[in-house]
């Protein structure tokens, strides 16, 4: 009998089975980076729409169409070599290409919608997903092929529409701003500098015997300087939240996980309405971005820097081993700006926000109109470093790698009662090498903006969103207490030059609370606004130093730490949210948590130290403060205008993220 040979029995092992070709591979490769991206987004945004912590995204807005488009990319440099090695060895790479394709697009989903759980973990979910998923492709290889080919191209699509959606939303800002009616003739520019994390005691606008400050001086000298201004908060987002609303933190329920909520109206919409275009250029491109709401009313607002690095790292499968890179970085000693770079991304320097701000002014198709522009710079903020090949202008530079390491990872965590004199002269010499350098930037923008013939039709303000802790009460970084380094602040308005008055310096405690006040009172005087508070120039007839005696309320807020924790434990608000009141020459803290109180006496005690709360003759003062905190923090409804009711917490509570 005579043997006629069949078709050749495969059998399911790994080495002889069935398996996917090289072209399904580089198929299923393009398939899950898109589908994979699309999943990592829609793990971003469902908690974010619908998630009552509305957890910030901290990357660009961009990311809704970068992530699966970089994701594309990554999985098909991978399928290509996944892909040559199912044709050399058919057995085992065939058998392990689909396996490690779903896992790796499985993986960051995971990570993403669910925090808290270790990356180890959601590795072995991932895989033992996959090994599920990959025998149902490879046991209907031709239906699998024909679908995934149909899905490609239309899961590209999606993104295309995400793409074009974002950047047809400020074609629609644009244009809408085209169409409304300009603002009454003579209202003046107005420009918002704020200097993120810079205290008004290591200024010499102030009196700080370094010369940090010498631009600001300069300013000053044509302006009004307040000596006594206060930061709603400790910390940037909540802090620049207070600036635009003119608002407590309280009232915005601003948390340090989650972004300014709300239809609360913001200054940027208000000059928006009055016709002004608006644009905002931030530094610090965590807590100021438009991740934060902070760029509601802007039509234009640059935050993230879209460079390489930055695009790569809004996905998952980039941005962890980048930080573990940075991590190990440590270990083997790595150059400081390096691991800064791999650890945070790289920081939005002064000049670059500068620049954005006048290419703006360049470009813009109305150059008639009047503008309100927000300028953030970040430069002081830790690790207190300059941009590479810039000489520091004070104080003792950092020589050794050992030094540039402390600053950039020993100092904050430092216990500063414990550490030398020498290593803490180390950070203030850098910080305060900081300030000089972004007072020369300050300087250069205001010198460019009058060769262009804006600065004497612009209303200036420059100030910053909070202070820094430099070992004050053994306390160093930011967000920690409610003391002078972290919320005094400085100030400095000048007026447009038709407006100009005589210059003043105001002693009075004052709140930034009120500054979307004071800028809507200057741009359309007499019109009713949506912003509480009350305008910070003193009346004309006023003299030059006279303080304004008023009920005005010096409110600060802390509701919880840093959670970055600093300082280890010993930030005061680890026993509970505190709560600050300054008037006349005094300071009132209380921990909402314990009741613990403090009152200092700024004048002849401005480094704090003297509690004065169990004093007899303060028990009088120590009731009024009480009594004028339960007055401040009472719900109050919110206006008509606002879209939705704001729910502010009675004292003691202070809302906890």
């Amino acid at each position: 009998m005579t043997n006629v040979p069949g078709p050749p029995i495969r059998s399911r092992t790994p080495e002889t089975g069935e398996r996917l070709g090289p072209i399904e591979v580089l198929i299923l490769a393009a398939w899950c980076g898109l589908a994979g991206g699309e999943l990592e987004v829609a793990a971003r945004v469902i908690p974010r729409a619908f998630g009552a912590t509305q957890r910030l995204y901290l990357m660009t807005r961009h990311f809704v169409w970068l992530v699966p488009l970089i994701n594309l990319a990554l999985f098909l440099v991978f399928g290509l070599l996944l892909s040559w090695a199912a044709r050399r060895w058919p057995g085992r790479a065939g058998w392990w290409s689909p396996r490690l394709l779903v896992a790796l697009a499985i993986f960051p989903v995971l990570t993403v919608a669910f925090r808290g759980i270790y990356l180890e973990a959601w590795l072995l979910v991932a895989l033992g997903l996959a090994f599920r998923l990959a025998p149902v492709l490879e046991r209907h290889r031709l239906a699998a092929r024909r679908w995934l080919a149909w899905c490609v191209p239309v899961l590209l699509g999606l993104v295309l529409l995400q793409a074009g959606w974002v950047v047809g939303v400020d074609r629609i800002k644009q244009w809408r701003e085209a169409g409304r009616p300009r603002p009454p003739a003579g209202a003046p520019n107005v420009l918002l500098i704020v200097l993120d994390t810079v205290r008004a005691d290591h200024l010499s606008l102030y009196g700080y015997p370094r010369p940090t400050s010498p631009n600001l001086d300069r300013l000053a000298r044509r302006g009004i300087r307040f000596d006594r201004a206060r930061a709603a908060a400790p910390w940037t987002l909540a802090s620049h939240a207070n600036m635009f609303t003119g608002r407590w933190p309280h009232e915005l329920a601003i948390a340090w996980s989650s972004p300014l909520r709300g239809r609360v109206p913001t200054l940027a919409e208000h000059l928006g309405s009055l016709g002004y275009a608006t644009a905002g250029f931030v530094g610090n491109t965590i807590y100021c971005s438009y991740d934060c709401g902070l760029d509601r009313g802007f039509t234009h607002y640059q935050d993230c820097v879209l460079d390489w690095l930055a695009a790569a790292r809004t996905l998952k499968l980039v941005d962890e081993p980048l930080k573990t890179i940075g991590w190990l970085g440590r270990l083997v000693a790595l150059p400081v700006p390096t691991l800064v770079t791999l650890s945070h991304g790289p920081r939005k320097a002064a000049p670059v926000v500068s620049r954005e701000f006048l290419d703006w002014l360049s470009r813009r198709s109305e150059p008639s109109r009047p503008f309100f522009a927000f300028l953030n710079y970040v430069d002081a903020h830790t690790p207190y470093l300059l941009p590479p090949g810039v000489a520091e202008p004070l104080g003792s530079p950092p020589r050794t790698d050992a030094e540039l390491r402390f600053l950039s990872e020993g100092w904050t965590p430092a216990n500063a009662r414990q550490i030398s004199r020498t290593a803490r002269m180390l950070a203030i010499d850098a910080y305060d090498n900081c300030l000089a350098y972004l007072d020369e930037q300050v300087g250069r923008l205001l010198d460019a903006l009058q060769r262009r013939g804006v600065l004497d039709q612009t209303l200036v303000i420059v100030t910053a969103d909070h202070g820094e802790g430099l070992g004050e009460h053994g306390l160093s970084d930011h967000g920690e207490s409610l003391y002078r380094p972290e919320i005094g602040v400085p100030l400095v308005i000048v007026l447009p030059a038709d407006r100009r008055r005589a210059p003043a310096a105001i002693g009075e405690f004052v709140s930034l609370r009120d500054l979307p006040a004071t800028i809507a009172e200057v741009v359309h005087p007499g019109k009713r606004s949506p912003i509480p508070g009350r305008s910070l120039l003193p009346p004309r007839h006023a003299g030059p130093a006279r303080p304004r005696e008023d009920d005005r309320v010096v409110l600060s807020e802390l509701a919880a730490p840093n959670p970055a924790d600093p300082n280890r434990g010993r930030s005061p608000a680890v026993r509970g949210p505190l709560i600050a009141l300054a008037e006349a020459d005094f300071v009132y803290i209380r921990n909402q948590g314990d009741g613990t109180e403090e009152v200092f006496n700024q004048r002849v005690d401005p480094h704090e130290l003297a509690n004065l709360a169990g004093a007899e003759a303060m028990q009088a003062l120590l009731r009024r403060f009480r009594d004028r905190l339960e007055q401040a923090t009472a719900p109050t409804p919110a206006p008509r205008d606002a879209g939705t009711a704001t729910r502010v917490a009675a004292a003691p509570k202070v809302p906890v993220p």
